[in-house]
């Protein structure tokens, strides 16, 4: 990879998701007919003519479909759209060197080398709008040219149209083309929100601030992002090559319905898809397997690797992801078989970040692993767990554990965050100490009686003194909390009311402690080492 600063042309498809799920096998529906992506009960693009009949995007489903009763909704799928997009890559192979991908359906390059091969900068638009239109997946690419990523960014989509698909910005004008450009064009909605009521209205009312008071009053990322409006960018493009195409597949015209026959029959194929990966001097490092079975269902798995896979491991994974899904729906499964398989490499990994070391490697991975894998024939893939650590309020719902070589599934929240916040979790850092399980304590005032907690479980009845544990008092000099935490409160079973403390000892132990409001009584449930 290589850092550059020069004109930048980035090159961004409108509503890629809608075209991901129309160029989708699995989507029934044509390019006139009203559609939306919609995510957790939310519409996250539309087509043009679901646009036309009122529908828009982070709008709830239910309120699209009354506007267009005919609407589609499919759901989204992140996976999708990032698959499809590298057939996207892999066509324009032959057009552009090395890109830099901000996110399926946008891409963007560095202007001076197609500018200089194809006469200017309007004529290596108009290439590539080109290319893409005969490409797997055509649509009408929009197109713009700037100096900075975050001008030609906003070039692309918000200077272009369906009758002016490219909009170049001359040298040196990034302030001038962004400033009349309305302040919500801004990725941003609480940024945006504030800047609005402080009368900032455009990105040239935000670019007129002192970037010193900017800096002060809003942190380094809005100082960032001041330079951006101001025409200066300070990231760097960061380049790579693009990625070839090295999927493959294994297909079979009678279905396959034994596992130890299903892995005789996909071993050249993983082999073949290896050696295509060293051919481009990479290795697999985590695979998608995909099995189709004679009726058409498919199932799709994420596979990962300490080290890197062999043949005999991906082969391994066909047959435990098979038998897994064959055990859990017999009878789907009773009269089919497999027909194709899928091996997909998730972001390939150089080949020379594997080599073994100069001075003696001891290749303890490999051996890991080999010793896993083999255990895992005898016993079964599922027998042979590692421990993830998951959302939820307690302990027990936290650590689980999922079979090895598995990749941990994505969690199905109704937010954006990477790691959502828990009404009531323990904040960080989380104990080292863990007792299972709880132990019994007493937490005490000044004066040893029992504290209590009111009603809500927000307010503790006294200052905490002191933590007994049997015969053992030890002296509290500082606390936090209480965290309440109501959970199942309709289920009378599974329902519980318990609040949590952080107590600090005379020794500078750190002590979790938990009151279950029902019982009135304490625990103590682990310990900050």
């Amino acid at each position: 990879m290589s850092r550059v600063s020069a004109r930048v042309v980035v090159l961004t498809c409108p509503d890629w998701s809608i075209v991901a799920a129309l160029a989708d096998e699995h989507t029934e529906s044509t390019p006139q007919a009203p559609l939306a992506v919609a995510a957790h009960g939310e519409i996250q693009s539309c087509s043009p003519s679901a646009r036309t009949a009122g529908v828009f995007p982070r709008q709830r489903v239910r309120d699209a479909q009354v506007s267009c009763p005919h609407l589609q909704v499919v759901p989204y799928s992140p996976e999708r759209d990032q698959r499809l997009w590298e057939d996207v890559l892999v066509h324009l192979s032959d057009t552009l060197a090395r890109v830099s991908v901000i996110e399926p359906g946008v891409l963007c390059a560095t202007a001076r080398g197609l500018a200089r091969f194809y006469g200017s900068e309007e004529q290596a638009a108009a290439v590539l709008r080109a290319r893409i239109s005969e490409g797997p997946i055509p649509f009408s690419a929009r197109v713009g040219v700037a100096d900075s990523l975050f001008a030609a960014t906003h070039a692309a989509r918000h200077g272009t149209s369906q009758e002016q698909p490219v909009c170049v910005v001359e040298p040196g004008g990034d302030a001038s083309f962004l400033a009349p450009l309305p302040i919500r064009f801004l990725d941003d909605p609480e940024r945006v929100s504030l800047l609005e009521r402080l009368g900032v209205s455009t990105l040239g009312d935000f670019a007129a601030l002192s970037a010193d008071h900017v800096r002060d009053r809003f942190g380094p990322d809005t100082a960032v992002l001041h330079s951006c409006v101001s025409g200066t960018d300070p990231r760097a493009l960061l380049l790579s090559d693009i990625p070839p195409g090295t999927d493959a597949t294994w297909r079979s015209e009678e279905p396959i319905t034994r596992a130890d026959g299903l892995s005789f029959a996909v071993k050249d194929t993983a082999e073949s898809f290896l050696q295509g990966l060293l051919h481009q001097h990479a290795v697999c490092t985590a695979v998608r397997i995909v099995l189709t079975d004679d009726d058409g269902r498919t199932s799709s798995r994420d596979w990962r690797h300490p080290r890197y896979f062999t043949a005999s491991d991906l082969v391994n994974r066909v047959r435990w992801q098979w038998e897994s899904l064959a055990s859990t729906d017999a009878e789907d499964y009773h009269d089919g078989g497999v027909t194709a398989v899928l091996f997909q490499a998730l972001h390939p990994d150089a080949v020379t970040g594997h080599e073994p070391g100069l001075w003696g490697h001891t290749d303890a991975d490999r051996r890991v692993e080999h010793t896993v894998a083999q255990l895992q024939s005898t016993l079964g893939h599922e027998k042979m767990t590692r421990p993830v650590l998951g959302h939820g309020h307690r302990f027990s719902e936290r650590e689980r554990t999922i079979p090895w070589g598995v990749d941990e599934p994505s969690p199905t929240i109704d937010s954006d965050e990477e790691h959502p916040t828990w009404p009531g979790q323990i904040p960080p850092p989380l104990p080292a100490t863990v007792f299972h399980p709880p132990h019994r304590v007493q937490v005490c005032d000044q004066n040893g009686q029992l504290l209590r907690l009111a009603g809500d479980g927000g307010h503790v009845s006294g200052e905490p003194a002191w933590l007994v544990a049997g015969e053992r008092s030890r002296p509290v000099v500082s606390w936090a909390g209480p965290w309440p935490v109501v959970e199942s409160w309709w289920d009378k079973k599974a329902s519980a009311d318990r609040s949590r403390l952080q107590l600090l000892d005379r020794d500078g132990v750190g002590w979790l402690v938990s009151h279950d409001n029902i019982a009135q009584t304490w625990q103590l449930e682990a310990r900050y080492d």
